[in-house]
């Protein structure tokens, strides 16, 4: 019989399920801190479940006393239906912080994001299979029609382009600010600048170079299928911003190739043992099998999941908060101002991307709330494997080159991450944002 959620029987289950699992014991092997589990249920009655967690083992489980309070390094605090989805995996824990559901009320988020891998192996552990599943069920799969006929068109029509719409106004400043020629940049005193790092400063900037342009190679491979399937519904204004995208997209890995690797490091060789583990699960595997799985399947869950993975991790995360550091890294400096010039024109043109990804998901959500689980569920799966890439940047290093500090970027992340969320739920109740956010833009 399973014991009742949070019961005393219960807290005793989850100790010998923790010290009985193998893989929590090499997850956690560096874990050694006390964790308590602040529940919150209604009529203001709180449960408080003390967990003395210490490398790979559960020393100690009991409900809170006033002293475990103090012992504990972390606590983390949540309504009980918030407790339920992440003790059922709906909800990875890390990600639940970053978008508000949990609180961190004492303890370092820094750790805890370091420590992703070990947050989901102990979820693992203690979940509870017999609770009431929640989690959303398929779409239906949507065959892909080889042609379309077109019965009008949009320019020939009484209503014409719509001038007003969040797509057109991205075009009309892709127009205006997205014509940049990295052919044009001079890289002469980066070379010098270049010539004077050390070893692992140049290693720093290899590394980020080589997942960069890598990345920027991926995503204009797989961008296309989207575009595809937007053109198939006829969206012309948001297919003509996309032509720019595709475009913008390209011509980053040109900066990369043909800028910062021809000119600057023409000796670096095979960049690839720069791509960790985490960040080939994402690019190698997750980024493509999102998009071209629209070639099969354009339903808006689909579309969903594609658009949450390219705008709001690879792009949203990812890219942004990458840029960030790299730039931060020449700038407090004061080196290599070629490279610092490609790379704001560059987040330039990220802006824009992502806000066409907040602006396609709320246009997806107003049209269907019950999208909201699917956007829910990619969110969680994938927001702890962008940390822990972010994570493998910063653990390569003894001492982190150039001053970079792991929490301000972040908590960079973490906050563009949540504010863009939050525009995407007010969605479900039919609120599409029409206002270009000109921090996304």
């Amino acid at each position: 019989m399973t014991p009742t959620l949070f019961s005393a029987t219960w807290i005793d289950a989850c100790a010998q399920a923790i010290n009985h699992n193998e893989a929590y014991r090499r997850a956690a092997a560096n874990w050694r801190w006390p964790l308590l589990m602040h529940i919150t249920h209604d009529h203001a009655q709180t449960t408080m479940i003390y967990l003395d967690l210490y490398q790979g083992s559960c020393r100690a489980a009991r409900l809170a006393t006033s002293a475990d309070l103090t012992h504990a390094e972390f606590i983390l605090e949540a309504r009980e239906p918030i407790w339920r989805k992440v003790l059922t995996g709906q909800l990875d824990p890390i990600a639940g912080i970053m978008r508000r559901q949990l609180t961190l009320t004492k303890g370092s988020l820094t750790t805890l994001a370091m420590h992703g891998a070990t947050a989901k192996a102990l979820i693992a552990a203690i979940s509870q299979p017999n609770l009431a599943d929640t989690s959303v069920s398929p779409a239906p799969v949507q065959s892909v029609q080889t042609a379309v006929p077109h019965h009008t068109f949009v320019t020939t029509s009484r209503h014409g382009l719509d001038n007003d719409s969040v797509p057109m106004r991205l075009w009309q400043k892709a127009k205006r600010l997205g014509v940049w020629n990295p052919a044009d940049i001079d890289f002469a005193q980066d070379i010098a600048d270049w010539q004077n790092l050390n070893a692992t400063e140049r290693d720093l900037l290899l590394r980020l170079t080589g997942m960069f342009v890598a990345g920027e190679e991926s995503v204009t491979l797989d961008l296309l299928p989207l575009i595809m399937t937007i053109a198939r519904e006829g969206r012309l204004e948001e297919e003509m911003f996309l032509t720019t995208f595709l475009w913008e997209e390209a011509k980053h890995v040109d900066f990369f190739a043909n800028g910062f690797l021809k000119h600057i490091a023409p000796d670096a060789g095979d960049l690839t043992h720069y791509h960790t583990p985490a960040y080939r699960t994402l690019f190698y595997d997750e980024l493509p099998q999102a998009m071209h799985a629209l070639l099969s399947d354009s339903s808006p869950a689909a579309q969903a999941r594609a658009s949450v993975t390219y705008n709001m991790i690879v792009e949203g995360v990812l890219a942004e908060t990458g840029y960030e550091a790299y730039f931060a890294a020449l700038e407090r400096n004061n080196l290599m101002p070629g490279v610092r010039q490609g790379i704001l024109l560059l987040k330039r043109d990220e802006s824009r991307h992502i806000a066409y990804g907040v602006y396609l998901l709320s246009r997806l959500i107003a049209a269907d709330p019950q999208l909201w689980p699917v956007i829910e569920q990619r969110m969680n799966q994938l927001m702890p494997l962008a940390m822990q890439i972010i994570t493998e940047i910063f653990s390569a290093y003894d001492d982190m080159p150039f001053g970079l500090q792991f929490e301000e970027f972040s908590t960079i992340a973490m906050t563009n991450f949540g504010r863009r969320m939050q525009r995407i739920e007010k969605a479900r109740d039919q609120l599409v944002d029409a206002d270009i956010d000109d921090e996304d833009a």
